[in-house]
Formats: structure tokens, C-alpha cells, sequence
């Protein structure tokens, strides 16, 4: 799932395509084909990038129109995806590496070997951190040119993983919990209990989000010091978060629903 600025885009796995919806009211906007079982989402500043896990390929469309742009081959079973300002990180379950290709024209840059299934990924400003969720550690790559600066250990099983300006979180899918590690050398400052099946993390404002697939929640963190501010229920099997600048987003992947809710709270 992601936003674009204008629309939110929601990777539907099992129908091969992509739901544009309406911010204001949740309304389909368009709904797109793409490759074999869709899942992760990035936008660029102009287009919509969409891996597919099953062709091991990512797709691209036109932001404004979901007009396709092109298919580009990258590794095996692609899941994560991020745009660093001018490159595309794609991690590769299957094959246990990460590949960069370039924005403007989707060539590929350079394959970069990392932990065992590797699936979230984010970007710091100048590195990139991706999860490798086989091996219970995180990789952190420099953006520049994609060089290993580093693994570090983290809990079990780690998906998502998210950047709040100042930390990298990290969401461990069956260690029902959430790290936050030192971006300059990767050390954990804390780590905070959350739901079972933590996934998918986004940060809004002061706080982090999380969506846990094993209690069809989410869990509100304030970012400050781990604290539980509240949990919500939402559909089955909540796997990813995204946030609009004002709402939290959450594809529930059991029920094949999107939940809309309001995103501020208490600092």
C-alpha cells in the first residue's frame, strides 16, 4: 500500500491488479492490472511501482492514470519496494538480494546479496535498510552505491521497517514486537511489545503504526518512548500501513478490505 500525494494504491495479490482509491471518501478511483501476485508499493514522484512476487518482475504506472509503463525483470519472488529520491530498492524473497533499478527508466543498477528472505525495506536519507526476515536480522545498505554497511540482529521473523526521521523500527512478525535501532551503527535502543503477526509499519507524526496480522489490529506507539497509546480493531489479516497525512490506511489481506482511520493522536 502507499500514497501518492493524491490517491491511496492498494496491492490486490490474488487478482493480479491495483486499486487507486479516493483519499476523502475510500472510493475506487481505478483498479489496474499488473504482474503475477502483486505486493509491494512504491511511489517515485510521478509513477507507481508494484512488485510482483510471482512473475519476479515490478510494474509501472502512470501515477495520474495507472497507465502502464513498463515491466522490468529484477530477482526472485520480489516483495518490498522504496524509492530513495532517485533509485528503486526491490527485495527478493526467493533469491536473497535486493535489486536497484533506476527511476527514470527502470534499468537495472546492480544486485546486492543480503540475509535470507529479505522482505520490508526503507530508506534513512542515505542508507537502506531491509529486513531479512529467514535469518532475524536487518542488512543496511549505502544508497549510493549499495554497499554492505552492515547486519544486525533483531527479532524473529522481522518484516516491515520504517524510518522516523531519526530511528529505523522494525516490526518482528513472530516475536510480537517492535525495535528501534541506532540508524549510525544499528544498535537496539529498545524493543517494545506489540500484537501477534507484526507486519506492516508506517510513521505518522509522533507516532508508529503497526499492523498485526494475527489479531486483526493495529497497535499506535508513540515513537518518543515505545509507549502503547492504543489498538484498533480493523478487517482480517491486517498486512501493511500507510498514512496520507492525516489518516492511517490498512489493506486487510482475510477480509479483501481497506480500513480508513483517523491518524491523530495524543503526543
Amino acid at each position: 500500500m502507499a500514497f501518492d500525494g493524491t490517491s491511496v494504491w492498494v496491492a490486490n495479490q490474488f487478482s493480479d491488479t491495483v486499486t487507486k482509491l479516493r483519499p476523502s471518501d475510500g472510493a475506487r478511483v481505478g483498479t489496474f492490472a499488473v504482474g503475477k501476485r502483486p505486493l509491494g508499493i512504491a511511489f517515485d514522484g510521478s509513477s507507481i511501482w508494484v512488485t510482483d512476487n510471482r512473475s519476479n518482475d515490478v510494474a509501472r504506472l502512470r501515477a495520474e492514470d495507472g497507465e502502464p509503463l513498463g515491466t522490468f525483470p529484477v530477482g526472485e519472488a520480489p516483495a518490498g519496494i522504496v524509492f530513495d529520491g532517485v533509485n528503486l530498492w526491490v527485495t527478493n524473497r526467493g533469491s536473497g538480494d535486493v535489486t536497484r533499478l533506476r527511476a527514470s527508466d527502470g534499468a537495472l543498477l546492480g544486485t546486492v546479496a543480503v540475509g535470507a528472505n529479505p522482505s520490508g525495506i526503507a530508506f534513512d536519507g542515505a542508507n537502506v535498510w531491509v529486513a531479512n526476515s529467514g535469518s532475524n536480522e536487518v542488512t543496511k545498505l549505502r544508497a549510493g552505491d549499495g554497499a554492505n554497511l552492515g547486519t544486525f540482529p533483531v527479532g524473529d521473523g522481522p518484516d516491515g521497517v520504517a524510518f522516523d526521521g531519526v530511528n529505523v523500527w522494525v516490526a518482528n512478525f513472530f516475536g510480537k514486537s517492535v525495535m528501534k535501532l541506532r540508524p549510525s551503527d544499528g544498535v537496539v535502543i529498545g524493543t517494545f511489545a506489540v500484537d501477534d503477526g507484526a507486519a506492516g509499519l508506517a510513521v505518522a507524526g509522533p507516532h508508529l503504526w503497526v499492523a498485526n496480522s494475527g489479531t486483526d489490529r493495529v497497535t499506535e506507539l508513540r515513537i518518543l518512548d515505545g509507549r502503547v497509546v492504543e489498538r484498533f480493531r480493523v478487517g482480517k489479516t491486517p498486512a501493511a500501513v500507510a498514512f496520507d497525512g492525516t489518516h492511517i490506511w490498512v489493506p486487510n489481506s482475510g477480509s479483501n478490505t481497506v480500513s480508513k482511520r483517523q491518524a491523530v493522536g495524543p503526543a
